[in-house]
């Protein structure tokens, strides 16, 4: 997430490039949704006055909260990882903070984000802090789609092929690019299939929210997503000891592994666990297995980006479906009033 761009505004000596604009704007419209979220519909209808209103200021106060807590988080731990990976750009780690307009990892912001939608619900109560987390995720997927957007103005999120096709020249196959040497090249347009990508997962989390208020499927939609848009991109950034697997990548598969066995221990502790279930762990470990082998072969076999990047596509939907199908059968029921069995009336009188 680069948001060195160029300058779309001078107001006197404060220069404003189109990369901050539309970070403040995203983020912006990403609380503003998370607010129109969490804010009570008729729950406080049969409340006192006294009581809805303290309740509202509470809430008040969380969100404000959340606002401040996400732009530091989200900031400061996508500088950090970015940092990390990108050490030798950066003159130390100060070197690194002493500018906002610069380069962010995105698995930092989305752990800036989760951790302030808990840090800032936390004392509200249970529920109240799954709805938070929940309408988080949504806001933070809109946030990040929007943000996909800043690559038209600068030279990141583009693809490893360079395109010299004149027909597929423009979006949304390639995108012009800058190389060293002050030349241009055409390369492939990752970011608007990411924004595309991204757009369609932000109205499914929208929808998972207004079923069941729940933030998981919403996260192992993403990162299922970013194991296949991370590999495609040729700045991705990676681990210190390791050239191979990128590093949002590996984020990924600790995530989605770690959501497959959780689904797992929930099943076996709710005596759920079925055969079904056991077909579902299977299927989930050929679709990661299947993203590892393709990364592979796709940084051996260069001229077969098209067959390698749709056979991971098809191996991450299989992950998505797996621990959704597993989600949903773990969490059948829940919620559902138990029905009042009303005492047999005595016929005898007595």
């Amino acid at each position: 997430m680069n948001l060195e761009t160029t300058t779309a505004v001078y107001a006197g000596n404060v220069r404003l490039s189109y990369g901050m604009i539309i970070a403040v704007l995203a983020f912006l419209s990403s609380w503003m949704l998370t607010v129109s979220l969490v804010c009570p519909g008729q729950e406080g209808a049969s409340q006192s006055i006294k009581s809805f209103m303290a309740l509202r200021v509470k809430q008040l106060v969380s969100l404000l909260m959340y606002g401040v807590f996400a732009a530091a988080l989200g900031s400061f731990f996508g500088r950090l990882i970015y940092w990390y990976s990108h050490y030798e750009s950066y003159d130390g780690i100060t070197g690194a903070f002493s500018s906002f307009e610069s380069c962010f990892h995105e698995a930092g912001v989305v752990l800036g984000f989760t951790a302030a939608a808990a840090l800032s619900s936390f004392y509200m109560g249970r529920e109240f802090m799954r709805r938070m987390t929940g309408a988080s995720s949504v806001g933070m997927m809109l946030f990040m789609t929007l943000m996909s957007l800043v690559s038209m103005f600068n030279d990141s999120d583009r693809g490893k092929a360079v395109i010299t096709d004149l027909y597929h020249q423009r979006l949304p196959y390639s995108y012009i690019t800058t190389i060293s040497g002050g030349g241009t090249e055409y390369r492939t347009a990752v970011f608007f299939w990411k924004f595309i990508l991204l757009g369609i997962i932000t109205i499914i989390s929208f929808v998972l929210y207004i079923r069941n208020k729940s933030a998981l499927m919403t996260y192992v939609c993403y990162f299922s997503a970013m194991a296949l848009l991370d590999s495609a991109r040729y700045d991705a950034s990676f681990l210190r000891s390791n050239g191979f697997v990128s590093l949002m990548q590996i984020v990924a598969a600790v995530f989605l592994l770690s959501a497959m066995i959780t689904c797992l221990v929930l099943s076996l502790r709710k005596r759920r666990l079925h055969r079904f279930h056991l077909f579902l762990t299977f299927l989930f470990l050929i679709g990661i297995g299947l993203v590892g082998y393709m990364e592979y072969y796709v940084q051996r076999h260069g001229d077969l980006y098209i067959f390698c990047y749709t056979v991971m596509g098809m191996a991450c939907i299989s992950m998505v479906v797996s621990i959704w199908i597993m989600h949903e059968s773990i969490n059948k029921g829940r919620g559902r009033k138990k029905p009042v069995r009303k005492p047999e009336s005595d016929e005898s009188g007595e």
